[in-house]
């Protein structure tokens, strides 16, 4: 069979999912369906070229094996000294929860800390006219980190439980963990390998069938990737990337065009 060069692999964040844009994931697949179409192509004047064009479709069920969650820890103070102690504080009850749960403290990262004052209006009548000001109340603290880790199963066990350190007097965000493939080319050939023998055994079968002859590969064509939930039918003309689930399923087409022989 004819060698055919692919595109490299391109990411872009969209929402809740990754947009892979012109790029290739394999897998050791299998293969859900194809389609088959036959036409005549002009070569000159004198002659047709009969070619034969089928898309081959592989799948393959992934575990994600990469985890992310981020963590937002607050608290408010009078003076700044001491809320850099309460919200430390508060950090530990975190980290205790944390490895209780199974990830280790090594695990975070991009740890934070920001704070604000703030103020309320207050409205006051002088002279007939209501004039508004400022009255400090408090800062406001902010402990901002992330959770990266390769233990996904207790990354979505902690996106519940750290919620338990509200009872401890813990005011905690959580964002929804994402999901990944820490090293998706691992099974690019694999997927390709499979949809394009599939696709070609396709051809060659129907052009026996008809009396024919597969001849030379004339054009190969390879769609983006689409990595989805399992039991979805998530799909984007540019590729999805879900990062929602920890089970996921890529999947690839490929259409390939050949020549007939009679």
């Amino acid at each position: 069979m004819a060698d055919f060069n692919f595109k490299k692999l391109s990411l872009i964040v969209a929402g809740g999912s990754i947009v892979i844009a012109g790029g290739i994931i394999g897998s050791s697949a299998m293969l859900s369906r194809s389609s088959v179409s036959l036409k005549t192509k002009t070569v000159s004047t004198m002659a047709t070229e009969k070619t034969i064009t089928v898309k081959g479709v592989a799948e393959k069920q992934i575990v994600s094996d990469l985890g992310a969650m981020e963590v937002e820890i607050f608290c408010n103070a009078k003076e700044i000294p001491a809320g850099y102690a309460q919200i430390n504080e508060q950090n530990k009850l975190f980290l205790k929860k944390l490895t209780a749960i199974g990830i280790d403290e090594s695990k975070v990262e991009d740890v934070q800390i920001t704070y604000f004052p703030v103020y309320k209006n207050i409205e006051e009548t002088k002279e007939k006219k209501t004039v508004t000001r400022q009255e400090f109340q408090h800062y406001r603290f902010r402990r901002g980190c992330r959770i990266v880790t390769s233990d996904v199963k207790a990354l979505a066990k902690a996106s519940v439980e750290l919620y338990d350190l509200i009872a401890a007097g813990v005011e905690i965000s959580i964002s929804k963990p994402q999901y990944f493939i820490s090293d998706p080319e691992q099974y690019k050939m694999q997927l390709i390998d499979s949809a394009t023998a599939s696709a070609y055994q396709r051809a060659n079968t129907l052009a026996v069938k008809s009396g024919a002859e597969l001849g030379p590969l004339l054009v190969a064509r390879q769609g983006v990737i689409q990595i989805t939930r399992t039991a979805s039918n998530d799909t984007s003309d540019y590729g999805m990337y879900d990062t929602s689930s920890i089970n996921k399923v890529m999947r690839l087409v490929v259409t390939l065009e050949y020549s007939l022989k009679r």
